[in-house]
């Protein structure tokens, strides 16, 4: 025993020597090797010198974020913010070694994402509300108003509750009402409506519809029966109310001038555009422009703002610089700032104000700041602080695929802009023609790469979240986004302006033509060859190796943007579709999807489940409706039954009604009964059994079934229905609650 350090240590020489050996065998490679490992010292040295370092600072913080919603139970409010408090002040304390304080202040960021995520929940702490199985009559105020296809969506401040069943009485409701009947904001209402439980996700790994409403203060979702009736109240009109209801009537007053001067579906489009809101755009419309890559056009964000703000500035300024005394005797540019930061401002209250135009005014805002101060500011240094007022206001906000798209496009814009930044200084030809040709070469090639690098940027986030890519988006831009930039955005800005003075009549039709230009690039776009790519789920691990990607390249410099490549090559690897569900069930037993022998889904009970049918089919880049009869695939029903048979053996059944003893069923056959007890000796779910799991996915391996549920019993979070107590489950029926309560 004595001899076995020495005889590793010769083990390690000898490898040492053949490894030297095999690079001297190698020409020139061992001084490579030595210059690449110096040269990536040195950039790594001036890196952490030029303090650039702090770019990472909200990469950390939403790190922290994403740890706080990865926990099975709510952590504690002072855990999290006296590690934090302890981390800062350690950050403190090594503030003279540069390399300590730096590691430090990554941790020191990621704990305080982690302590502003959960006291951002603490803070909104409310029960979550259980409504009763029958109809409850809700009076209050209309706070917000959404005008859907098929029908309007009301957002109602409760006053009062009539009827049994509700022990909290909720503060914020959003209701569907009949299409046409939903009054405008600030109307008292009653409203007859039945309240749904907390839409959770229709299958492992879906996008949980429960958590948005919560964070954003709405109690309870529903459906009214019946029209909406205006009443008197005498409860004080919340401010809440107030605001909506001007804003609404704002908005009210430019849609009417819009649509009287414009055709449609040109008329909708401006109205979204000026207004931020999109009921009258057509679904076909919406369609094409989805299909072409232009759909971020109709989405309130960083390039209406930024037309916005820069028209105005550039409106203000030169009507202040016609006046020689005041162009050197005022400072013209602040002023020309301040406009453009206050007409913003108003821009985003009257587009809804939601997170991906949040983003673009705080960068809008930092940049006019440093206009009025003097100083340049659309940096990367603009994006992280953009980034963490955007996530310390809104936590959850790092899990919508808005926010995530928002950031990547414009981390990776600014990024190509800093880098681009030594050809800006490039003179034009001489000669008016040359100039002219210049400047629009310039124009063009800006488009162009504008729309490669966002597009780029954000395809693993719309695969992640849409399953679709447009791979002629970058054609669509360069077609259209020329008549946007012209036509449409400055021309809805100065038809704004003329408004109270009642000569907007003037602007719109300029603007429509400019959405004729649009819509028509769009259409053609969209009827081209595989103008829309489906694309199977591409799942977490690959996002998130691409987005470690991606800030690699756009926060590192020099050679140590090689460190892009190893992600990128993780994320290329796990791409493709991974592993997909066998079996579907839903969590009221009612519907179940069994993958045939070509892959496809065949569904049974889809009439009661379309929602959830719906993202079944999305996540499986399936392009079927809920109501095709076609989904029926393999399965065959009658009053009793819907059967089906599994590839490898066996047959699904789903029962109509309470499951019959008699019914003739093997060991090899799975069965789902939204009543009763099946009695088989293979797998058997029913309503009760599914309480604890929501819905189920099933994979068939080597070793038989694999069960998957949607709701992991051990995970509890204040945004989630709390699970009904563990029960036993009649015999023959089975599941994960069972599974995890033993």
């Amino acid at each position: 025993m004595r001899d076995a350090p020495h005889t590793a240590s010769a083990r390690a020489r000898a490898v040492a020597v053949a490894l030297k050996g095999g690079v001297r065998a190698w020409p020139g490679l061992d001084g490579l090797v030595s210059r690449v490992t110096r040269r990536l010292a040195a950039d790594a040295r001036a890196e952490l010198e030029s303090g650039r370092l702090i770019l990472w600072l909200p990469v950390a913080f939403a790190a922290g974020i994403l740890v706080y919603f990865s926990a099975e139970q709510e952590p504690s409010l002072w855990a999290a913010l006296i590690l934090a408090g302890g981390l800062s002040a350690a950050c403190y304390g090594a503030r003279t070694r540069a390399l300590s304080f730096a590691i430090l202040l990554g941790i020191t960021a990621l704990a305080w994402g982690f302590a502003i995520a959960t006291l951002q929940t603490a803070r909104i702490a409310r029960p979550i509300l259980l409504p009763p199985p029958v109809a409850v009559r809700l009076i209050g105020h209309v706070e917000g108003v959404e005008h859907r296809a098929n029908a309007d969506r009301m957002l109602l401040r409760v006053a009062s509750v009539e009827g049994r069943g509700l022990d909290i009485r909720p503060g914020l409701v959003r209701l569907s009402v009949a299409k046409g009947s939903a009054p405008p904001p600030g109307t008292p209402v009653s409203q007859l409506a039945r309240l749904l439980p907390p839409l959770a996700p229709a299958l492992p790994g879906a996008h949980d519809f429960g958590r948005a409403p919560w964070f954003a203060g709405i109690d309870a979702v529903g459906f009214g029966l019946g029209r909406p009736k205006v009443v008197r109240l005498d409860a004080p009109v919340p401010w809440s109310v107030t605001v909506a209801a001007f804003v609404a009537h704002v908005r009210a007053q430019m849609a009417a001038r819009i649509r009287a001067s414009l055709p449609e579906p040109a008329a909708g489009i401006a109205v979204a555009l000026v207004t931020g809101d999109r009921s009258g755009v057509s679904p076909a419309v919406e369609d094409s422009m989805r299909s072409s890559g232009l759909t971020h056009v109709l989405s309130i964000s960083g390039l209406h703002m930024a037309l916005v703000a820069g028209t105005l500035f550039a409106l203000v300024r030169g009507i202040l610089a016609l006046s020689p005394a005041l162009a050197l005797g005022f400072p013209v540019k602040a002023c020309a700032a301040l406009t453009a930061l206050a007409g913003s401002a108003f821009y985003l209250l009257l587009s809804g104000n939601d997170v991906p135009a949040q983003r673009s005014f705080i960068m809008t805002a930092l940049v006019l700041l440093g206009v009025m101060v003097g100083r340049p500011s659309l940096s990367l240094r603009t994006v992280g602080i953009a980034a963490l007022v955007v996530f310390a206001l809104s936590p959850v906000s790092v899990l919508e695929a808005g926010t995530q798209m928002s950031f990547a496009a414009t981390l990776a814009l600014v990024a190509a802009y800093e880098g681009l930044q030594p050809l800006r200084g490039r003179k034009p030809p001489e000669g008016t023609i040359g100039r002219i040709a210049f400047k629009v070469a310039v124009f063009f090639g800006a488009l162009a790469l504008t729309s490669l690098v966002a597009g780029l940027a954000t395809a693993p986030y719309g695969a992640l979240h849409f399953q679709r890519l447009a791979p002629y988006g970058l054609l669509a831009n360069l077609a259209a986004m020329p008549a946007v930039s012209i036509l449409v955005m400055p021309f809805g800005l100065i038809g704004v302006l003329l408004l109270p003075f009642g000569l907007d009549g003037l602007a719109w039709p300029i603007m429509g033509v400019g959405l004729d230009i649009m819509t028509a690039v769009s259409d053609r776009v969209a009827t081209l060859p595989g103008a829309v790519l489906h694309v199977g789920v591409v799942g977490v691990p690959t996002a998130l190796a691409a987005t470690v990607s991606l800030l690699c390249l756009c926060l590192l410099r020099g050679t140590l943007v090689v460190l892009a490549l190893p992600p990128a090559l993780v994320a290329a690897m796990l791409a493709g579709n991974p592993p997909r569900p066998d079996i579907l069930i839903s969590a009221d037993g009612r519907t179940v999807a069994v993958r045939d022998g070509e892959g496809r889904l065949s569904v049974a009970g889809a009439s009661s489940n379309k929602m959830v049918v719906s993202q079944w089919l999305t996540r499986d880049a399936d392009l079927r409706e809920p109501g095709d009869k076609a989904l029926l695939g393999t399965f065959k029903c009658d009053r009793t039954a819907c059967i089906a048979p599994i590839p490898g053996g066996g047959r699904i059944v789903l029962a109509r009604r309470a499951f019959s003893p008699s019914f003739p069923c093997t060991a090899s056959d799975i069965v789902i009964a939204p009543a009763g007890a099946p009695q088989c000796g293979g797998s058997a779910y029913s309503s009760q059994s599914l309480e604890r799991t929501g819905p189920v996915a099933l994979y068939r391996d080597a070793n038989g079934w694999r069960e998957v549920p949607t709701r992991n019993p051990k995970i509890q979070r204040p945004w989630m229905a709390p699970l009904p107590p563990p029960a036993d489950l009649p015999d023959g029926t089975r599941g994960l609650a069972d599974d995890a309560g033993s």
